[in-house]
């Protein structure tokens, strides 16, 4: 017992055994001077003369007073100095390399950023540290389940900056326990980001409760501290959806982020994979979303809540078709985490054997600007490679395609083995990509698939610190507050503060779909461009925005009234905060023009992009 107990306190830590070998040495004087004073006391030999020969051995000559005991003593310091305290100092040095290494020590931090994960977003989020003149200077730590060494050895090869990387400290830690977190000191932080491990069971639930923690330990009062909180699960973000501010009474300001619809927004926003459609065009989209994983879904929600153009009345709605087998189950299961959408939406299931049909419920009118399509097969059967030649060559739409499987090997043989005619139609074809793009940039490269595009975690992004898209949205929020708010915000940031989780995911899907409209109309986000366009022009820009709106608001779980109870707008405001049903998801010509909210942010774009004056 006493040995195991003396090995774990040896054990504990440097300044521990420090401290033991301290009072052994002490100790060890103590005795030699008492045995001296109290066995020797006519014995000419100092304190002075212990300390030498306890401390050097050289000091003993053999031609003293009492030999045996002069050589015990150096015999005792020569063990003690010679070899325990090399050994422990060794030990020292060797503990704190291999607990830096293995990221088990721990400093204080003031000003960081703090980054819990070590998943396929951590990349990104450093090169763009590395690249933000506002962050060049700060420390940055994070903290991973991973292993450290391996984490920090892949970071630096990634960033290639010695400078840059000896800012960056990992942790070996968990963040849903309350020390681990202590011990980042996140309440000093100037930023956090919860972006957890890869390939988790339990990422969401995991980095709610290291939310809830972090609200706990960062408390109420000093200034805000911006948190943003990536979860990869739908239901999650619906939850937060129905939750009031939660920042409210806390230091701790939220911004949930979810992991594929972020990548998907990078790629819609930020490039031009969806075609521009003109009022006279007589062209519709068709959006091909191509296996069931979390990413397709994605894909599919945010290109629902952009591509919205001005010759919907003639062209037709834009279609959303699902490629993939089990189509009935996952139909299924889209529609009912999407039931407000659906009731007023045209969609319908297609199988080689049978097509099932389905309107929008009696009662409420038909609207929505974007049908869906559910095709259940594989993309390698003749049945899919058929319509995709038919929807290629068909002169009445644009084919957009995303192959977004779980399994890359699955998703990259997708993309490269579609019919040819595809291909030479220059048909845009987004494949999604996790870890590596180096196969598809090759196929690029050799001119024989057309058009194809990778996104995902494994390609760059330009916002990979959600400051971009979180500037823009705070701008729509805040001509929303500024205008027709009951008590307005002083600031951007305070008007952002007070939201809710539901409004500001609206406020994100109203700056994304501004850059389309802009290519659709044939705008520059500058004063000059809007002021320049006529009313027909202004009224259809603001319908194409209502439209947009709507989709948002049906996809957050706001439901539709129906037609004969939407005139009575006497209890509009309670309908909305207490049943979750909003009198303007109604047709544009439908609505009371008295306020014209979507005319004041069509006007108010260059404002929203580049921070124009607001008019």
């Amino acid at each position: 017992m006493f040995k195991r107990k003396l090995h774990k306190m040896l054990s504990e830590g440097e300044g521990r055994q420090l401290f033991w070998l301290l009072i052994v040495t002490v100790a060890s004087f103590i005795v030699f001077t008492s045995i001296v004073k109290l066995f020797f006391p006519g014995w000419n030999f100092s304190w002075q003369d212990i300390i030498a020969l306890y401390l050097d051995a050289g000091n003993f000559s053999g031609a003293g007073e009492h030999d045996w005991l002069r050589l015990i003593i150096a015999f005792v310091g020569m063990f003690v100095f010679s070899a325990l305290l090399i050994s422990v100092f060794t030990n020292v040095f060797d503990n704190v390399a291999s607990a830096y290494r293995k990221g088990e020590a721990r400093y204080r931090f003031r000003d960081h950023v703090l980054i819990l994960g070590g998943g396929n977003m951590l990349d990104n989020i450093l090169i763009a540290l590395h690249n933000n003149a506002d962050y060049a200077d700060k420390d940055i730590v994070v903290m991973t389940t991973s292993e450290v060494e391996l984490l920090r050895d892949k970071m630096e090869t990634v960033l290639s900056d010695k400078h840059f990387s000896d800012h960056i400290t990992y942790y070996h830690g968990e963040r849903d326990t309350r020390v681990q977190l202590e011990s980042a000191c996140p309440q000093h932080a100037a930023v956090i980001y919860i972006i957890g491990e890869d390939n988790e069971p339990s990422h969401d639930t995991l980095s709610i409760r290291c939310n809830d923690l972090l609200s706990d330990i960062c408390g109420q009062e000093g200034e805000p501290l911006t948190c943003y909180l990536t979860l990869e699960q739908h239901t999650s973000i619906n939850v937060f959806m129905y939750m009031k501010n939660h920042g409210g009474g806390h230091r701790l300001q939220t911004e949930v982020v979810n992991n594929s619809e972020y990548v998907v927004e990078q790629l819609l926003v930020n490039t031009d994979l969806l075609p521009a459609l003109h009022i006279d065009d007589p062209q519709h989209l068709h959006i091909v979303a191509v296996g069931g994983s979390f990413t397709t879904r994605s894909f599919a929600k945010v290109a629902a809540q952009i591509c919205h153009y001005p010759n919907f009345p003639t062209a037709g709605r834009t279609c959303i078709t699902f490629i993939d087998g089990d189509m009935r189950r996952k139909m299924d299961d889209f529609v009912a985490n999407n039931q407000s959408l659906f009731d007023l939406s045209h969609y319908r299931y297609v199988s080689p054997t049978e097509t099932e049909e389905h309107q929008p419920k009696d009662g409420y009118g038909d609207f929505l600007d974007v049908e869906w399509e559910f095709l259940d097969s594989r993309m390698s059967s003749p049945f899919v490679r058929q319509l995709l030649k038919e929807w290629a060559t068909d002169p009445m739409q644009k084919l957009v395609i995303a192959v977004c499987y779980d399994d890359p090997a699955i998703t990259t043989a997708a993309a490269l083995h579609l019919p040819s005619v595809v291909y030479e139609k220059g048909t845009p074809i987004a494949v999604y990509q996790k870890e590596h793009t180096e196969l598809i940039d090759k196929a690029k490269a050799t001119g024989m698939y057309g058009r194809l595009i990778c996104f995902g975690e494994a390609t760059p992004s330009n916002d990979s610190l959600f400051i971009r898209q979180a500037e823009r949205a705070k701008r729509v929020n805040y001509l929303y507050d500024k205008e027709f708010g009951r008590q307005p915000s002083a600031n951007e940031g305070e008007a952002w503060n007070k939201l809710s989780h539901a409004h500001k995911r609206s406020s994100i899907a109203s700056a994304n779909s501004i850059a389309l409209k802009l290519r659709s109309f044939d705008l520059e986000p500058t004063r000059q461009s809007i002021d320049a366009l006529d009313h027909e022009m202004l009224e259809s820009l603001s319908e194409v925005e209502h439209r947009r709106w709507m989709l948002t608001m049906l996809m957050m779980g706001y439901q539709a009234a129906k037609q004969k109870d939407r005139r009575d707008r006497t209890n509009f405001d309670q309908l909305k905060r207490e049943h979750f049903i909003h009198l303007d998801i109604a047709p544009y010509d439908e609505l009371p023009h008295i306020e014209q909210k979507d005319l004041f942010i069509v006007k108010n774009i260059p404002y929203i992009i580049k921070k124009d004056k607001i008019v």
